[in-house]
């Protein structure tokens, strides 16, 4: 099967819409992407809206900027074309989700949109989850079990004018260590994102096997002391043996002429009718009941059915895009339906039979929307197959006590209407009080034959639970063991470039001119050159951004990075920087990314452009100025 390249972002197209006018309509492209201009025209704004629109939660919006409504973006990711659309507004605003470019989403009004939440909900998935998939980024659980969403991927991708130049970071109010180091972890291809997940989960096993325990112990000691009754089976057979002594005295009292008076045998049927009457009732509760047993347990394996087709389809639908990349379209010199031959082909790739051209790109986004599509119906469909699971365990449990309680009402009529007998005769007296014992003893044994049936339960869960940990246990140390190997070559590519970076700055610190290492460590949000973290507030900037360079150009040179190899720079120049420091360091940029291979993109905002770099392979847009700002709002 044909290998997926590895994740990246890049954004295609970006459009800011006010009272449904366009007012801002760029296209990006691969690379360097420079939006240049002076102070003041509208830069930030645009790099605010671009984090935006990729899931970032932002709603500080000043001057034009929250006078617009909607901005809209093209991205592209290994699994195809993705138009964008979200509303300005609060930070949790939802996002609509079109799989295709945005010329096809323009042309479907709202035909084919579909709307995520920000963050993940109870049920259904959310943006970060597409856009994860789709980048082919792996579903991260960072403190709280609450994903790693976009907005904090993002947070190391974006490196904005808000933030202070020591942090690793964009600034948020709310904030944690360990949510900061899922996300390296996550992003450097170190499997530590995994080891925080497993330890969440081990504890939340703990407690199930330490909540199953109690339980059994409470149930145990309600059990009979006696060890020949503490199984159901054992149970079961000491009812039998009590049903069969049941059973010889009534056929006793069956033999035993009865001497009773007319009144009395009226008022006797009129009791026996009723008692009927209540067991034909109880009769009727438990066959509902055991319908209902049954069609759970038919909807259960319709669902696993079900599942198990959806898990081909996903994995036919991967062979088929496979198939499609690797030879196209299937071309037929002859009709299939008549013999007779096809008109000339037509260039390009295109349809046989109906001659319509075929996209690679659209092709590529509609088997990733099918295959979205499959895996949120599989993880529906296990939600469900959780939930009926319950609700058959909770049925068959009444199903138990209906029938104890039944069979105790049978006992009762038995004693009192079965075999014809009278209740005066000294002789059904004695019998009829031994029938009432072992009456007595039945239900005190179905009582304890439940409890063991629970006991029994509870210890096939806590094996479960109990091989279920020690997997992770075992999957845990594996992993430690990796990412001890792992995190030191990551970050030894990451420390390599940001030192050559920082080497070839202007000699303004003195640090930087002989470094031999950077260090990013993601859980204190700092980058530290020889032990110091903290330099003149122009060096912080350049060293700030040579981290998150850095970042990038590991990713971009080791395909094991779950980096999106996409890059938002807001402060190039920031905190009173020269203009030749500053134009030192958009050359670095061009050149340190012009020999990649791997899908990447950077965009930054400078109003101090480097004159070398005025190129249409560079820049986007005009050079904005305050007469002509970035989002052309009429006055």
């Amino acid at each position: 099967m044909r290998q997926e390249g590895p994740a990246f972002l890049r954004l295609n197209r970006l459009c800011v819409v006010r009272h449904g006018q366009l007012v801002y309509d760029q296209e990006f492209h691969e690379g360097v992407n420079i939006i240049r201009g002076q102070n003041g025209s509208g830069k930030s704004t645009i790099a605010d809206f671009i984090f935006f629109v990729l899931g970032g939660e932002f709603d500080d919006w000043k001057g034009v900027a929250g006078q617009c409504d909607e901005v809209q973006a093209e991205v592209q990711t290994p699994r195809g074309k993705l138009t964008l659309r979200r509303r300005v507004g609060r930070a949790q605003e939802p996002v609509q989700l079109y799989f295709g470019p945005m010329v096809d989403a323009a042309a479907r009004s709202m035909e084919g949109w579909e709307w995520f939440p920000i963050r993940r909900q109870a049920s259904g998935a959310s943006f970060s989850q597409m856009m994860f998939r789709s980048m082919r980024i792996p579903e991260a659980q960072s403190e709280g079990a609450a994903n790693i969403t976009m907005h904090q991927l993002l947070r190391l991708c974006y490196s904005d004018q808000r933030t202070p130049a020591t942090r690793l970071f964009r600034w948020e109010p709310f904030d944690t260590n360990a949510i900061r180091e899922a996300v390296g972890d996550l992003v450097c291809g170190i499997s530590g994102y995994e080891i925080y997940e497993i330890g969440l989960e081990l504890r939340n096993l703990q407690k199930e096997l330490d909540a199953v325990n109690a339980r059994l112990g409470a149930l145990q000691s309600a059990l009979p002391s006696d060890e020949s009754l503490n199984t159901p089976e054992l149970i079961e057979v000491a009812v039998g043996r009590l049903r069969t002594e049941a059973e010889d005295i009534q056929e006793e009292i069956g033999r035993v002429d009865e001497a009773v008076q007319p009144g009395e045998v009226k008022e006797y049927l009129r009791e026996r009718r009723e008692a009927q009457a209540g067991l034909s009732k109880q009769r009727g509760g438990l066959q509902k009941l055991e319908a209902v047993r049954e069609s759970l347990e038919f909807e259960l394996r319709e669902i696993r059915e079900f599942l198990e087709f959806l898990a081909e389809l996903i994995e036919k639908v991967s062979v088929a895009e496979a198939t499609f990349d690797a030879i196209g379209s299937i071309e037929f010199t002859h009709c299939p339906a008549c013999g007779e031959t096809l008109v000339a082909e037509r260039p390009g790739l295109h349809c046989i039979v109906c001659k319509t051209p075929l996209d690679e790109e659209r092709e590529g986004a509609r088997y990733n929307q099918i295959r979205l599509d499959l895996e949120i119906q599989t993880r529906e469909s296990q939600q469900l197959v959780r939930g009926k699971e319950e609700d058959l365990r909770s049925t068959r449990e009444k199903l138990r006590r209906v029938r104890r309680e039944h069979e105790k009402a049978l006992s009762a009529f038995d004693l009192m209407y079965g075999g014809g007998k009278a209740p005066r005769e000294a002789f059904l007296a004695t019998r009829t009080s031994r029938l009432g014992q072992i009456e007595t003893e039945i239900d005190f044994l179905l009582k304890s034959h439940g409890i063991a049936v629970r006991i029994s339960e509870l210890t096939a869960e806590k094996a479960v639970i109990a091989e279920r940990i020690d997997g992770l246990e075992t999957r845990e140390a594996a992993l430690r063991q990796d990412a001890e190997h792992r995190r030191p070559r990551a970050l030894s590519r990451v420390s390599s470039f940001g030192a050559s970076i920082l080497r070839s700055d202007l000699p303004r610190q003195a640090e930087f001119m002989d470094a031999d290492e950077v260090v990013l460590d993601f859980r204190t949000d700092t980058v530290s050159v020889g032990g110091l973290v903290n330099f003149a507030e122009s060096s912080n900037v350049v060293l700030k951004n040579a981290a998150v360079l850095a970042l990038l150009l590991a990713a971009a040179t080791d395909k094991e990075f779950h980096h999106p190899r996409f890059l938002l720079i807001d402060n190039i120049e920031d905190k009173g920087m020269e203009v030749a420091r500053s134009h030192l360091f958009q050359r670095i940029v061009v050149e340190r990314v012009t020999e990649l291979q791997m899908p990447h993109q950077i965009i930054f905002t400078t109003s101090m452009m480097n004159p070398d770099l005025e190129l249409d392979d560079y820049t986007v847009g005009a050079a904005y100025t305050s007469e002509e700002p970035s989002l052309a709002i009429p006055d």
